[in-house]
């Protein structure tokens, strides 16, 4: 059994309600779960051959209801993941940009450059996220401002987590082509506090071995957190957050196994970005960046 290789260099997620829309990932999906080529040819079953009754459907104690959820759970999968994939290609096209201008942020004067290609590209990056999402784009737009501008940090260390370079002499960011010296972090005040405390949630992150569906899910619980300061009450985003919640977890469990374990050192690693975010964002938001122009002067 043969299919036409997919078109995606990522592979497509395979899910009971998107199962049928790529046949090669569907079955390398089966392939890698442990199934033969030859239990995948036999297991399609014609349709005049299905049995009339749908009852085979169900498991044993599982009603329709809970049926209609774990579908539902699926599709918002889907569309957060599909969503997370067109923001990364967004940025890729950003970071391209700098691709031969590598910067080396050896003291405070640097770190301007770091602010003007930094800050924008992760603006850029968790704005088309967040638009992609219909659930994101039924709230009033200042809502909408405050959860992007609440999540910045915290996302883009989500979503930096699996490209950033920490084992070497640098922190080095490959897809903005940054690189902050280890022995220059305590010369270059807030940034290289910040820096020293994200390395170690993005050792943390990997550790998980999140796939990019998880880190789509993850960020996406930080975007709909319903307790950002300035936020009114909201039984919507309260909901989002359970049903996020609950979809990181299946994931988990599908590709861990220890979905429990696992799900209880993701929501640790959020509460550690929380924190740092707290001590950070305000600051980093409202600094001061002065530049020099081309004439000499100041702006």
């Amino acid at each position: 059994m043969e299919y036409k290789p997919c078109e995606n260099p990522r592979g497509c997620l395979i899910m009971r309600i998107s199962r049928n829309r790529c046949q090669y990932c569907r079955l390398q999906k089966c392939l890698s779960v442990g199934m033969s080529h030859e239990a995948v040819r036999l297991g399609r079953c014609p349709k005049k051959d299905r049995p009339a009754k749908t009852s085979f459907l169900y498991m044993p104690g599982h009603s329709s209801l809970e049926l209609d959820r774990q579908l539902r759970t699926e599709q918002l999968v889907l569309t957060v993941h599909a969503a997370y994939r067109k923001a990364c290609e967004d940025f890729d096209h950003f970071a391209a940009l700098f691709s031969d201008k590598r910067i080396f942020i050896d003291d405070k004067e640097d770190c301007c450059h770091l602010y003007f290609r930094y800050l924008p590209g992760t603006v850029r990056f968790i704005t088309a996220f967040a638009k992609e999402i219909p659930l994101f784009r039924s709230l009033s737009q200042s809502d909408q401002r405050l959860l992007i501008k609440s999540g910045l940090l915290e996302i883009s260390a989500i979503s930096d987590s699996p490209h950033m370079e920490v084992d070497g002499p640098a922190l080095f960011n490959p897809r903005l082509n940054i690189s902050v010296p280890r022995e220059r972090l305590s010369e270059i005040g807030l940034l290289g506090m910040l820096f020293t405390d994200l390395e170690q949630v993005i050792r943390r992150l990997r550790k998980l071995r999140l796939t990019d569906v998880e880190l789509s899910l993850l960020s996406a619980i930080v975007l709909f957190c319903p307790d950002r300061e300035g936020l009114a009450p909201n039984v919507a985003l309260e909901t989002v957050e359970t049903d996020l919640s609950l979809a990181l977890k299946c994931q988990l469990i599908l590709s861990h196994g220890d979905g429990t374990i696992a799900f209880a050192k993701a929501v640790e690693v959020l509460t550690e970005l929380r924190r740092l975010a707290t001590l950070y964002l305000d600051d980093i938001l409202n600094s001061q960046v002065v530049i020099e122009s081309g004439d000499g002067g100041v702006r």
